[in-house]
């Protein structure tokens, strides 16, 4: 699973008790964790996958309270046993929402250093097939994004409608809401809750380092 299991670009498998990332995964990696704040504690992945990013911020980083979250059962019961076979106990894997996180947060110990938000933003606006529920603008999501947020919220994702897969315009089409997905309109809205910074491209997507205001 962790190696032929969609999405490729979050593959990898074990060498005794180490994590060996594919090529694209490697790429990524190394990208995003270029923006992690120094000596990130905490971490939330909000679209953990197969776990990668937040077993490695346990094992390798030192990170002593993680959390990633997906709607996937089978990712989130191979990333829970990759955990228990590392013994990484500060990682919690959980079948959650952004706004229950966001509602659970004292209980969860608090804000994250590091939150991550890949190739899911517009999941969270329009829904998926696993989850048809969204939020109805984007200040709302970012409302919730900085309250969950300690030090740095990475975000790489398309921000033009025209970069969604077609299921995915169709079903912005159906709600009417597909003029309002832009670069532009995303960013501003984020402006409002965090300092927003552009890095460059995540492979075709936008990457941002966002700081809370």
């Amino acid at each position: 699973h962790l190696v032929r299991a969609y999405p490729k670009n979050h593959s990898y498998f074990l060498l005794g008790k180490r994590m060996v990332p594919s090529f694209r995964l490697w790429r990524r990696y190394r990208r995003i964790r270029a923006l992690y704040p120094e000596r990130p504690r905490s971490l939330l992945d909000l679209s953990a996958s197969k776990g990668w990013f937040c077993l490695h911020a346990a094992q390798r980083l030192g990170a002593t309270r993680v959390l990633g979250i997906d709607l996937h059962d089978p990712d989130l019961e191979a990333s829970r046993e990759v955990r228990d076979y590392l013994g990484l106990g500060a990682v919690d894997f959980q079948n959650m929402r952004l706004h229950q996180v966001h509602a659970s947060l004292e209980e969860l110990g608090g804000p994250f250093d590091v939150s991550l938000v890949i190739n899911l933003y517009h999941y969270l606006y329009f829904g998926s097939r696993r989850a048809e529920d969204h939020y109805k603008t984007h200040a709302e999501i970012f409302e919730h994004l900085r309250g969950i947020t300690g030090r740095a919220l990475i975000l790489s994702n398309c921000t033009e409608i025209e970069q969604l897969p077609g299921h995915m315009q169709v079903m912005a089409r159906e709600q009417g809401r597909a003029e309002s997905f832009s670069s532009r309109k995303i960013w501003d809205a984020a402006s409002e809750f965090f300092h927003v910074a552009d890095h460059g491209r995540l492979g075709k997507r936008p990457l941002w380092r966002l700081t809370p205001r």
